[in-house]
């Protein structure tokens, strides 16, 4: 490189306001403050990066302590501008925060407060990158930025204003720079090419502003490097895509194509091809989720052409994406599987095995969304043959209710069970398939829950179910339990208690009924003689003490515990002093003690 030669973000970079790029409110507050010699002690200058925010902390410098100054129009002539256009200034100091963020570097900055500028009005301080400063620094600073001489200026500039400590954004006027419009760019990079000569045409600036995130330093970085390769030729916008690694339109609509129409073998031999001309999966899957969401917004915008402002695509490219017809629904499947796959390739060891796979999972999305309708259909002729199905049969779950002693709660005890279930799967079973006339009497009921309560391995559970279940009635498959309220329902239900009662009911039939659980009414009333005593098994020490006594004084023994027992059970419980909660459960355990 000749000792001449400039890159072109150097060459051009903003020497005044005027030739600041999109950050207009920004150079009219500045203006105004200098003309109204309203200057701050301290400025904090944040935004994206190429924005220009180093480069106003210069110009404002310069209008500072040029010779003419305070002025909005340096003269760019005199010492004092020269310095510090070349960054040479004894009045104008910048320091890099990145390299002197410790306490030892502030220490440093505030003994060079304290003196006086040499040829300038101002003492400038030009701090870059000032979130890299420690915690330390940043509180050694306060007591200097909040009153500091009258002749000192800190200017800050920083990318990432929210690691800035409060305290020091407190002291500082805060101007924030605005990401630069793609529409700014290129007329400024049209301008600077006229100047170099450079042979590009307008659809490659359109392609450096739109991959520059809003940065003008980067596109004209990315300008002087394509500019060599216009010397020969005109500089087009695959050449830019090339040499951005990106890959370019056509491949990617061809891609598209092909995904859509399934020819899963033509879509991967079109990603080897990229693939061998040096673009990684990474960057291919990249490129290919950005090229889906530019085609989501074309075709679901109401001006399709309008939305050149949000996509990297150019009028010709969306008129092509507007011929194809794609569908919405099928490139928004496609557009998840290549987010859900890039999540792996990001990481995986092999990430052109994932593209692949990407590949051929998103041409099969087509064929899914094509019969989603009729499977949707499908499901919802289920749903009517269900809703129908209990139409047809209800005649016949009448007969199950005839077991009711009293023939006026038929009705009722039909509406109450089929209001509280506990499985809606159990519910369309017994509709579909309704239970014949029980014909078991009111004794085989009886032994039947009382076979079941005694197999409940669960101690608390047994005595739940025995005193507080009443047994309403027993069909071929199903046992119907009465509770007191809402609250013992839900007791009823809960893990422990249901799931001993669920192995008891195996443990006896072999898991031959299911349970539901009511609420006892005046209609609703337990069956007579249904209470069970619960069988506690005896201690192994019991059973010993007991085999060394005659079978004539044991018989005796069991006799006497027994007429102990149901005297016990005779003697009812005084309710006058608990609450109506406690009444309502002694009144379901009818009022007696129960061992």
């Amino acid at each position: 490189m000749s000792e001449n030669y400039l890159p072109l973000f150097r060459k051009y970079r903003p020497q005044k306001f005027s030739d600041l790029v999109g950050q207009e409110n920004l150079v009219k507050a500045l203006t105004n403050a200098i003309e109204l010699k309203r200057i701050a002690n301290a400025y904090l200058f944040c935004g994206p990066r190429g924005t220009g925010k180093t480069s106003s902390a210069r110009i404002l410098a310069k209008s500072l302590n040029c010779v003419e100054g305070p002025t909005v129009e340096p003269c760019q002539k005199c010492a004092s501008c020269e310095s510090i256009t070349n960054a040479t200034g004894v009045d104008v100091i910048e320091i890099d925060a990145a390299t002197n963020r410790g306490v030892e570097g502030a220490e440093d900055l505030i003994e060079q407060v304290h003196y006086a500028p040499v040829s300038g009005k101002y003492k400038i301080f030009i701090i870059d990158e000032v979130h890299m400063l420690t915690a330390a620094a940043f509180n050694a600073l306060l007591k200097t930025f909040e009153e500091p001489p009258e002749n000192v200026i800190f200017i800050l500039a920083t990318t990432e204003p929210h690691k800035v400590i409060e305290t020091i954004v407190s002291r500082c006027q805060r101007f924030d720079f605005r990401r630069i419009t793609v529409d700014d760019i290129v007329k400024r990079l049209k301008e600077i090419s006229e100047l170099e000569n450079i042979n590009i045409d307008e659809e490659a600036l359109f392609t450096i502003a739109k991959n520059v995130s809003g940065g003008m330093r980067d596109s004209l970085a990315l300008l002087d490097q394509v500019s060599i390769l216009g010397a020969k030729e005109k500089i087009t916008k695959e050449t830019i895509e090339e040499l951005l690694g990106k890959v370019t339109f056509d491949k990617l609509i061809n891609l598209l194509d092909l995904i859509v129409s399934q020819d899963i073998e033509a879509a991967i031999s079109l990603v080897g091809q990229i693939y061998e001309k040096g673009s990684e999966p990474r960057n291919l899957c990249e490129n290919f989720l950005e090229f889906l969401r530019n085609v989501l917004i074309v075709i679901n915008s109401k001006e399709p052409k309008d939305a050149i402002k949000f996509t990297t695509l150019n009028t010709s490219d969306i008129e092509v994406i507007l011929g194809k017809n794609y569908d919405s629904s099928l490139c928004s499947k496609i557009l998840d599987i290549a987010i859900e796959y890039y999540k792996e390739i990001k990481t995986a060891q092999n990430p052109y095995l994932w593209v692949e796979l990407m590949i051929i999972k998103s041409a099969k999305a087509n064929s899914q969304l094509t019969y989603a309708p009729q499977k949707t259909q499908q499901k919802a002729q289920e749903v009517n043959v269900q809703i129908e199905k209990p139409k047809v049969q209800e005649p016949k779950v009448e007969p199950k209710v005839q077991i009711q002693a009293e023939p006026i709660q038929k009705e009722p005890v039909k509406e109450e069970i089929q209001e509280i279930k506990e499985e809606p799967e159990e519910q369309e079973q017994r509709i579909e398939t309704p239970s014949p006339i029980n014909t078991q009497s009111a004794g085989d009921e009886i032994t039947i829950w009382s076979n079941i309560v005694n197999s409940i391995e669960s101690v608390p559970a047994k005595f739940f179910y025995s005193g507080m279940g009443k047994l309403i009635e027993i069909s071929e498959n199903k046992i119907v339990l009465g509770f007191i309220n809402q609250n013992v329902i839900a007791q009823a239900k809960s893990d422990l208690k249901h799931k001993a009662l669920i192995e008891g009911e195996k443990k006896a039939f072999g898991g031959k009924y299911i349970f539901e659980f009511v609420q006892l009414s005046e209609n609703i009333k337990p069956l007579e003689g249904a209470n069970i005593k619960p069988q506690i098994k005896q201690e192994p020490k019991q059973k010993a003490d007991t085999s060394f006594k005659k079978p004539q004084e044991n018989s005796q023994a069991t006799e006497q515990d027994t007429a102990e027992e149901q005297e016990n059970h005779k003697k009812v419980i005084d309710t006058s002093t608990y609450s109506p909660k406690i009444k309502d459960m002694l009144e379901a355990f009818g009022g007696k003690i129960i061992d």
